[in-house]
C-alpha cells in the first residue's frame, strides 16, 4: 500500500497548515497511508480529528525519514532539521511546498545541496517568482511537481462548511478573514467597507483582527456597523454564515494562493478580490466573483449585490459548480501524488 510520511502538522488556521488537512482528506480518500510527525507539537483537537482519518502521528526522531516517500508544507522546522536528516538516513524522496512568494535562507542551502526532489507550486503565479528567484540565488535546475492542483475538501472536519444560499433580510452583512498580518490588511479597509450602499443597513464583520490589524487599519468610521474578532475566536464557518459578500483587499502579501476564495465558494458567500496575484486563476470575473483594480471599484461591485439579488444568487451557484468540477476534482488532484508513488 502507497504511504506518505509529512513533515509538519495540519492547523485550524493558516493557509499551508489548512491545505495539508485537505491533503490528507484527498490521500486518505484514495487509501494511502498518512503519517504525521509535528515539527512544532500539534493541535489535540485537530489529533483527533486526523486519528478519525486513519492517520498516525509520529514523534520526529533524526532517522524517521530514512528510505521514506516525505512532504512538508512550507514547515520552516522541516527545513532547518534537513541536515540532519540527511546525514542520519535520507529520505527515498522530498516533495516541498514553499507557499509563499519568497525564499527561505534554508530553503537555498536545501536547493544547493540536493536535498528536495521535487518542488510543489500553489499557483502559476507563485511559480513563476520563485523559480525567478531560485535561479538568481542557486545554481541548480530543480524537478517540478507537475500538475499539482491544491485539493479543496468543501465536506473537511476541520471548518464543517455548509453550502447554503442566504438571502438578506435585515442587514446586508459584508466582512473578511485573515490572519492578524498587517501584509493581510490594507489601509483603506474600512473606508472600503464604508462605501458600499444598499438597500438594507449593512453590517461589518472581521475575523482575525488583532493589534497588527488595528495599526495597518485604524479605528472604524463612526456610521459603521461592525464587529471584529481576534484570529480563532469563532470558527469561520460561523462567519461565513453571516456574510453576503466577502472583499478581500490584501496589504502587500502577494497572496500565492489564498484559499479563502474556495471557502467562500464552499460557503455560498460572493467573493470580491484585487485583480492580481493568484487571485486571477481563482475567480473568473462577474462570474465566480470579481476581481477589482481599484478599493472604490470593491465598494461599487458590493453595492452592485446589495441592490441585484439576482445577481448575487448567480455568481453563488456559479461559483460553487466551479469549486466542485475544478478545485474540489479529485480525480484530477490525486494525479501527481500517483505519479510519485509509481516512480
Amino acid at each position: 500500500m502507497d504511504e506518505i510520511w509529512v513533515a509538519g502538522y495540519p492547523s485550524f488556521v493558516g493557509g499551508a497548515d489548512t491545505e495539508l488537512d485537505h491533503n490528507i482528506d484527498l490521500w486518505r480518500m484514495h487509501n494511502i497511508d498518512v503519517n504525521l510527525v509535528p515539527m512544532f507539537g500539534c493541535d489535540k483537537k485537530m489529533k483527533s480529528l486526523c486519528d478519525k482519518r486513519g492517520c498516525k502521528t509520529i514523534e520526529y526522531s533524526k532517522d524517521i525519514f530514512r528510505d521514506k516517500v516525505v512532504v512538508s508544507f512550507c514547515n520552516g522546522e522541516f527545513l532547518k532539521k534537513l541536515p540532519e536528516i540527511m546525514e542520519y538516513g535520507k529520505p527515498k524522496r522530498v516533495i516541498w511546498f514553499n507557499c509563499m512568494t519568497w525564499l527561505f535562507d534554508n530553503e537555498i542551502i536545501a536547493i544547493n545541496n540536493n536535498w528536495i526532489d521535487f518542488h510543489g507550486f500553489v499557483s502559476e503565479y507563485q511559480k513563476n517568482m520563485l523559480l525567478e528567484q531560485i535561479q538568481q540565488k542557486t545554481d541548480k535546475n530543480i524537478n517540478i511537481l507537475e500538475g499539482y492542483k491544491p485539493y479543496f475538501n468543501p465536506n473537511n472536519l476541520s471548518q464543517n462548511l455548509v453550502f447554503s444560499y442566504r438571502k438578506p433580510s435585515d442587514y446586508f452583512c459584508m466582512g473578511r478573514v485573515s490572519r492578524d498580518d498587517a501584509s493581510k490588511f490594507s489601509s483603506d479597509m474600512w473606508n472600503i467597507f464604508y462605501k458600499v450602499n444598499s438597500p438594507l443597513p449593512t453590517k461589518t464583520f472581521i475575523l482575525g483582527f488583532g493589534e497588527n490589524a488595528f495599526k495597518k487599519c485604524g479605528q472604524a468610521p463612526n456610521g459603521l456597523d461592525w464587529q471584529t474578532w481576534s484570529p480563532g475566536a469563532i470558527p469561520v464557518k460561523e462567519l461565513y454564515n453571516k456574510l453576503h459578500c466577502l472583499i478581500h483587499k490584501t496589504g502587500g502579501s502577494r497572496e500565492s494562493y489564498c484559499r479563502i476564495v474556495p471557502e467562500c465558494y464552499a460557503a455560498g458567500v460572493p467573493i470580491i478580490a484585487e485583480n492580481n496575484y493568484a487571485f486571477k486563476e481563482l475567480v473568473i470575473n462577474e462570474e465566480t466573483g470579481f476581481l477589482c483594480e481599484s478599493s472604490d471599484e470593491m465598494s461599487y461591485r458590493a453595492s452592485e449585490l446589495a441592490f441585484d439579488e439576482k445577481l448575487r444568487k448567480k455568481i453563488i451557484y456559479n461559483a460553487y459548480n466551479y469549486l466542485m468540477d475544478c478545485i474540489s476534482n479529485k480525480k484530477q488532484c490525486i494525479r501527481c501524488w500517483m505519479n510519485i508513488f509509481n516512480q
